[in-house]
């Protein structure tokens, strides 16, 4: 059984959502992966930044498509 990936919102200006967005793609990150990361550098606990970590590590990136078997 696959885990439940539940959604939360960021309620901000369209500008901030763009550069949010803009720096991410500069770092070669989604924007996902931009705030789950400064969450866990911020809230400063190990707990958090190894859960963070796992989800990052575990997470379907966007967009991307299945590999395609050879047969």
């Amino acid at each position: 059984m696959t885990e439940s990936r539940p959604r939360f919102q960021v309620v901000s200006s369209v500008a901030t959502l763009n550069r949010a967005k803009a720096i991410a793609y500069g770092r070669g990150l989604t924007l996902t992966e931009f705030v789950l990361q400064a969450i866990a550098k911020d809230g400063n606990d190990e707990e958090l930044k190894r859960l963070v970590a796992e989800d990052i590590a575990t997470r379907k990136k966007t967009g991307t498509q299945p590999k395609k078997s050879d047969d």
